[in-house]
């Protein structure tokens, strides 16, 4: 049996490591992107897959690395790519950063297209292909603080659309994956980012935002406790990729099956008035 062939970025830690490392147990040959020095020697130290330098942002990274999955595979067609890196600008939008924005939209939107138009030529080679794109239920739900994430993650509900209306019928199939909670660092980073962006506006004891804010921190931390295991959304897209028809939108945690259904059948006006009513 051929052994198949996956690419999963950002493989540092969380969804994409986890994922690349329960593709490997399961015979897959698999290339992980990542981005820092010292998270590129502490994988290949493992041999649990092979790291890539690939920052999302840097078209000449993405690039090097399709390259060298090109020459290793020769010819016989990359069967999945797994678009996880991302990032997440939080805070209220009144004290987002133009550059934060373009940072936010560069990373999840421009960054999952362009990797994906450096794995399509090898894909067309496999006999099935797949991609499998990490978004987040923040797809279907806004949630305060966090705008320009939510907006990245809309975005890519869009482009995938496209994307399969563009594609022939023999694919590559195309998954959003929409998790909800996953007891992930990128989690830690949102609070840090927050309170960046908390000192770089006003007190927040004189902010209107403030109520919001400190309800938002608490919910974080209990979401964060409550989080699902990346290994269980790693058997998630597995499962996903072994389907014959695999599903275009699969969300992921019970939150996130709530939190759609309550946008269904809530609608806008509802779900606003129960936000802001959390100042309180």
């Amino acid at each position: 049996m051929t052994t198949r062939t996956a690419v999963v970025t950002g493989s540092s830690s969380g969804i994409g490591h986890a994922t690349a490392e329960h593709l490997a147990s399961r015979g897959w040959r698999v290339w992980g992107g990542v981005r820092a020095d010292a998270d590129l020697q502490r994988i290949a130290k493992t041999r649990s897959f092979r790291p890539l330098r690939m920052d999302v942002t840097k078209d000449w990274q993405i690039a090097e690395a399709f390259a060298e999955v090109k020459r290793e595979i020769w010819g016989t067609g990359l069967d999945l790519l797994v678009v996880n890196a991302g990032v997440v600008v939080a805070g209220p939008l009144e004290f987002v950063t133009p550059k934060q924005w373009r940072e936010q939209f560069d990373v999840n939107v421009v960054g999952v297209a362009s990797t994906i138009q450096a794995a399509l030529p090898m894909m067309r080679y496999a006999n099935d292909p797949r991609i499998i794109v990490v978004g987040s239920i923040n797809s279907r739900v806004g949630v305060p603080l966090l705008g320009p994430y939510a907006a990245s993650k809309h975005a890519l509900v869009g482009l995938l659309s496209a994307l399969r209306r563009e594609l022939p019928s023999e694919g590559p199939k195309i998954t959003l994956l929409e998790p909800g909670a996953v007891d992930t660092p990128l989690w830690n980073k949102v609070r840090a980012a927050s309170e960046q962006l908390n000192n770089d506006g006003p007190k927040e004891e004189q902010s209107p935002y403030a109520d919001l804010i400190n309800a938002a921190r608490g919910r974080l931390a209990k979401t964060t406790r409550r989080g699902i295991s990346p290994c269980k959304v790693a058997e998630i897209i597995e499962r996903c990729v072994n389907r014959t028809h695999p599903p275009k939108r699969r969300l992921v945690g019970r939150d996130a099956w709530l939190a759609a259904a309550a946008e269904k059948l809530f609608g806008g006006r509802v779900l606003d008035s129960l936000f802001r009513k959390i100042r309180a």
